[in-house]
């Protein structure tokens, strides 16, 4: 007789037998389950490559342009202006700010006035002749009679004038 002759020992080999059927359907069905799953995965491999051949050039081409930026050096004047930029958000609030936004059309006219090519070249004329100043000589001012002898000589005269033009319009009723 062999182990599998009786009643006992069939039943069990007959019950491994259901399990392994059971165990093999389902290993199937995983089976089953994974191709689909990997059949749905296709297109995100197909796109992670296209990304991979398309990222190479992309990051080139950024790494490039900010080393030309870096050059440039806008790269540190954006350094310096977030710096600029902290110390005036640090140093108003929003009142000042609510004020600005109160005055900002009349500050960008004078603005603009300012950038007119005569009003610049009178600044430009204004600043040149104060950097070349001596210091006024220490001791009396100088008497009524030298200055009169000053306005012998014509680029004072004009100076003046344009001066008191200056103080007329300053002194003038705002329209």
């Amino acid at each position: 007789m062999t182990t599998l002759d009786t009643p006992h020992d069939l039943d069990h080999a007959e019950r491994d037998g259901d399990r392994l059927a059971a165990i093999e359907a389902r290993l199937d069905a995983l089976l089953a389950h994974a191709e689909r799953r990997d059949a749905e995965l296709e297109p995100l491999r197909d796109l992670a490559a296209e990304i991979g051949v398309i990222s190479g050039p992309a990051m080139e081409s950024v790494t490039s342009h900010v080393a030309t930026w870096d050059d440039r050096g806008y790269l540190t004047f954006a350094r310096s202006g977030a710096r600029v930029v902290d110390r005036i958000v640090t140093s108003f609030d929003e009142r000042d700010v609510e004020a600005l936004g109160d005055n900002v059309v009349l500050m960008l006219e004078t603005l603009r006035d300012l950038t007119q090519p005569q009003i610049l070249q009178l600044l430009r004329q204004t600043a040149d002749s104060v950097g070349h100043l001596e210091p006024a000589p220490a001791g009396e001012p100088p008497s009524t009679f030298a200055l009169l002898r000053q306005l012998r000589d014509p680029e004072v005269r004009r100076g003046l004038a344009r001066m008191l033009e200056l103080l007329r319009s300053v002194g003038a009723e705002p329209t």
